[in-house]
């Protein structure tokens, strides 16, 4: 994916994930593969104000080229997704409260919609548990995510991937449905075993 207008679609990725209920203040963080480095939202910085000049250009290493501010602290996250899946251009990490509740209390999210299997296959996997922010988080996401499309992080949210920033927050918007309606269909089920 060329460079150019990535900013302006991070920006307005970022702006759309927070309107759509998929994050909340400055949570969650979207990113996009260049050449030698990602550009990635800036840390702490509330999505309504968010502007092209919070999309922070790093190398692979972390080091900041330009931008404002400082990257999001799950720039890991992000660099070690791209280290290993060369087909990603583009990523969307968010704190959907369905999909984070499944974070939380399921080893994988059971796929219970017929248009979600096409997408995800059976289940979403859910990561090995780490501390926010660091190496051994990034690559529990990676582990979980394999060669997917999504992946849940324990405790913590899911991320998407994409050829574009439009694509992996379109699937961000899908998980937290799947999410919604397994969560649903369970409460569905236990009311009417109640009821029997």
């Amino acid at each position: 994916m060329g460079a150019y207008g990535l900013p302006r679609r991070l920006v307005e990725a970022a702006r759309a994930m927070a309107q759509r209920g998929l994050a909340r203040g400055s949570s969650g963080n979207v990113s996009a593969r260049i050449e030698g480095g990602i550009l990635i939202t800036a840390s702490g910085v509330p999505y309504e104000r968010l502007s092209e000049d919070g999309i922070v250009e790093i190398d692979f290493e972390g080091k900041k080229r330009s931008g404002e501010g400082e990257p999001s602290s799950e720039w890991r996250m992000h660099v070690e997704i791209y280290r290993r899946r060369r087909d990603a251009a583009a990523i969307v990490h968010t704190h959907s409260p369905y999909a984070t509740a499944a974070a939380i209390a399921l080893k994988s999210l059971p796929i219970v919609h017929d248009e979600g299997k096409i997408l995800f296959g059976g289940e979403i996997p859910v990561s090995e548990h780490a501390p926010p922010g660091t190496w051994e988080l990034a690559r529990a996401a990676a582990d979980g995510l394999g060669a997917g499309s999504a992946v849940l992080i324990a405790r913590h949210g899911a991320v998407t991937v994409g050829d574009t920033p439009e694509e992996a927050l379109s699937l961000a918007e899908k998980v937290e449905e799947m999410a919604q309606l397994f969560w649903l269909s369970r409460f569905l089920e236990e009311e009417h075993v109640k009821r029997r």
